[in-house]
């Protein structure tokens, strides 16, 4: 099939359905959870910092694993770790479903974020590998759309369904989505999609279990340092750990003839560019999480209602503006849609900066309206342009490494919205975070700069 020929195709697709409903599970399982945290301290007797744990050891779990599974994915074909992956996930949640204890639902917990982070990094390879390269950024923006609708109704769901059934049906429900997921890629998708003419195949080389190590050691010691420092314990010591793990890390990648993580993708400024996008946009919508509801509810007396209200604005604008942002980004290139909608977040944030604490529900909603709207626009290209420059075998590497930049700028958002916030929850605390993440979008914008000027089909680049 020629590069033309599936330029015509049909993005909304059963493949394309069945990837994202893989790629929610992830997403979708830590945003419901959020709802059922009483329901589940409450039965099995643990206190507030146990059942939190069910959060943290989720999303660490996640970052640890992804760029392993990125690796898996380029050494055993993405399409098969998909399946086993979304399987496997299934399988856990099961688990979970029925845990007679509280350790078992935490082990399931685990056993969810590994086989999460599976499906993570192969369905953003697979979409890759699949998409006609001169509609790659309507696909991923359509594929964040899906992804980001999901974690947006999250907690509405999950608040619907333990009202109604009980916390395990959180778990309950995740089964048939995994189960759709795998009969959508599996009869639907090709089992070695074809990019630019030329088939995708799995490279036969061994795994770097010492370079996994090594980076693993650095995520432990950065997440649990910034565990620390959000809850002040003698975790934040760990932080002084990280760096050195972090040049032991590159310094070996450097050497190894496999790498997992090989730090040269960084040579390239699209790539480098795009994850250091990624790392702050997610600070941003992480360290926005923590301080809209603490500002509705603490400062203006509003409830928890008022705050999902809220929130909505930039989850659900954000998931809108994801298939323009791709869409535009094919006709003018990754550059022009990531910049302008990144100061589009920079004007909401500089607003809410300034009247954040006086401003009504409405202009709140509003502002942050226009803060997900950027950045659903900004998103889709920057991950398409991360992606399609890298050479098909190593895919699922660059994949994991930009998904690993998400998950830590969503740890340090959240944290750094605690360390400004301290002890106590005041206006001026409030505009001063805004005030901070208004700085770091203006520095994403700049990073998007050097994201491609031109659309760029696989083809003409080689």
């Amino acid at each position: 099939m020629t590069e033309a020929s599936p330029g015509r195709a049909r993005l909304i697709s059963g493949a394309m359905l069945g990837l994202a409903s893989g790629a929610i599970l992830v997403p979708l399982n830590s945003t419901m959870l959020a709802v059922a945290l009483p329901s589940i301290s409450k039965e099995f007797e643990v206190g507030p910092a146990s059942v939190a744990s069910l959060v943290t050891l989720y999303l660490g779990a996640v970052a640890i694993a992804l760029p392993a599974s990125g690796s898996l994915g380029d050494r055993f074909g993405h399409r098969r770790v998909f399946l086993f992956g979304v399987a496997a996930f299934a399988f856990a949640s099961a688990i979970a479903a029925t845990a007679v204890s509280f350790e078992i639902l935490a082990l399931s917990r685990v056993l969810q974020a590994v086989t999460g982070a599976l499906v993570s990094t192969s369905s953003v390879a697979l979409l890759r590998a699949m998409a006609p390269a001169d509609r790659r950024g309507s696909a991923f923006g359509l594929f964040d759309m899906l992804v980001s609708t999901s974690a947006a109704v999250g907690p509405l769901v999950g608040g619907l369904l333990v009202a109604g059934l009980g916390w395990r049906s959180l778990f309950v429900v995740a089964v048939p989505v995994a189960i759709f997921a795998a009969v959508a890629v599996g009869v639907v998708a090709r089992p070695q999609p074809v990019v630019g003419g030329t088939a995708q195949r799995a490279v036969s080389r061994p795994i770097d279990l010492p370079g996994l190590g090594l980076l693993a050691g650095f995520l432990v010691s950065l997440l649990l340092g910034l565990r620390g420092l959000e809850s002040g314990g003698s975790d934040a010591l760990a932080l002084l750990a990280a760096p050195i793990f972090l040049l032991v890390f590159v310094l070996f990648e450097l050497r190894a003839e496999h790498p997992a993580v090989d730090p040269r993708l960084f040579g390239s400024w699209s790539f480098a560019a795009a994850v250091v996008g990624v790392f702050g946009a997610t600070v941003i919508l992480h360290a926005t999480l923590v301080l809209v509801p603490l500002l509705v509810e603490r400062i203006q007396g509003g409830d928890a209602q008022t705050s999902g209200f809220v929130l909505l604005g930039i989850s659900a604008l954000g998931a809108v503006a994801a298939p323009i942002g791709g869409r535009v980004s094919d006709a003018v290139g990754r550059r022009l849609p990531a910049v302008l909608g990144t100061l589009g977040s920079v004007v909401g944030l500089v607003a809410l900066w300034l009247v954040a604490p006086e401003a009504s529900t409405l202009l709140l909603g509003l502002l942050l309206a226009l803060v997900g709207f950027g950045m659903g626009m900004s998103g889709s290209p920057r991950q398409t342009a991360a992606l399609e420059m890298i050479e098909p075998e190593r895919v699922g590497m660059a994949a994991g490494t930009y998904l690993t930049g998400r998950y830590i700028g969503g740890a340090l958002g959240a944290t750094l919205a605690g360390a400004v916030l301290g002890g106590t929850v005041t206006a001026a605390g409030v505009s001063t975070g805004f005030g901070i993440l208004a700085a770091v979008a203006v520095g994403v914008a700049v990073a998007s700069l050097f994201l491609p000027a031109r659309p760029r089909l696989e083809h003409a680049a080689r």
